[in-house]
């Protein structure tokens, strides 16, 4: 482990109540110690030694049990090492002095915490990118399969260019669907267009079926919907009901009566017999209860794979669109 490592470590850890209280023992007794030996407050400057503990302290503990430290500090070393209490003896000397160290002590304070702070959203960026990086591995692997299985089970062409126009159509889309990444962070999502245009790369044609009314998502519901969608797809293509020439899906959603909770259906017919995943993937992980999807419930049934999701904060549009059969031909 690299000293940059340790100290990262150190201050992003989280810790408990004990161990907190452990530390702020641990800070106020070694100076404490330490300043005993040398000279027991002989030389003056009682606060010497505290200054170092007050600092590692505000790096390594919550703000408030770092502001405990410094307060016990300033009551402890003024006691042994300055010649009474603070306040036993009321002069300008007295008060400009701890003043000053009530200055001194909440810039280090101050510091500490912004230091700390800073690390930490540091490690959340760090921990998010390999997060980010271990979906795109994902995705890529998934975005080939998905291509592979267009191109052996998808075009319907009696040549060469025909098979061409109309593969390169569905990449064309699949590339386009690519595109929903960015609603949640620049526009509202809203059912049935999330699953037309997610979907419509896979080209199924009549063997996914969308019903549902108009619904519009909150921002934060999109990109995991979205990607919640394409991993459904993804596996029935591979191992589900749209592995085969008999198989086909049914993605129907409707509100409830509260008029706030949506709740979507994904279910699998004709398809092989479903087995259970032997291991969990990230794959796995996008089908989970997580941020803008509230509840997932996964079924492995033989007869076929079926998935409840729910998303708080949706709302009907008025104007009810009636249900369709999808895909629409790519353009």
């Amino acid at each position: 482990m690299t000293r940059a490592t340790a100290v990262r470590k150190a201050l992003t850890r989280h810790r408990g109540f004990a161990e907190q209280l452990f530390w702020v023992a641990v800070l106020l007794a070694a100076p404490t110690a330490l300043r005993a030996t040398v000279d027991r407050g002989a030389l003056g400057l009682p606060f010497l030694t505290y200054w170092p503990s007050i600092l590692i302290g505000s790096l390594i503990l919550d703000t408030r049990y770092a502001v405990v430290l410094a307060w016990v500090a300033a009551m402890l070393s003024q006691r042994l090492f300055g010649g009474g209490a603070w306040f036993s003896e009321v002069n300008p000397t007295r008060v400009i002095f701890f003043a000053l160290f009530a200055f001194s002590a909440g810039l280090i304070l101050t510091a500490g915490a912004a230091l700390r702070s800073a690390v930490r959203e540091l490690d959340a960026l760090n921990l998010q990118a390999e997060g980010f990086n271990r979906e795109l591995r994902h995705r890529v692997r998934n975005m080939l399969a998905i291509i592979q299985a267009l191109a052996s089970r998808g075009p319907k062409a009696e040549n060469p260019l025909d098979f061409y126009r109309e593969f390169s159509g569905r990449l064309e889309g699949l590339a386009h669907a690519s595109d929903l990444l960015r609603i949640g962070t620049e526009t509202e999502g809203r059912l049935p267009e999330i699953a037309q245009r997610t979907l419509e790369p896979f080209g199924m044609e009549e063997r996914i079926r969308l019903s549902g009314d108009q619904c519009v998502l909150p921002g934060a519901s999109c990109i995991p919907l979205i990607m919640a969608l394409h991993e459904l797809a993804t596996n029935a293509i591979k191992h589900g009901a749209l592995s085969n020439a008999g198989g086909r899906v049914e993605l129907s959603w409707f509100m409830a009566i509260d008029g706030c909770n949506l709740y979507l259906l994904w279910k699998e017919f004709g398809g092989p017999v479903v087995k259970p995943p032997t291991r969990e993937g990230i794959g796995t992980r996008l089908l989970m209860p997580q941020p803008g999807l509230e509840a997932v419930e996964v079924n492995f049934d033989r007869r076929g794979l079926w998935c409840e999701i729910m998303i708080a904060g949706a709302a009907r549009v008025e104007e009810n669109e009636p249900a369709q059969r999808f895909p629409r031909k790519v353009r």
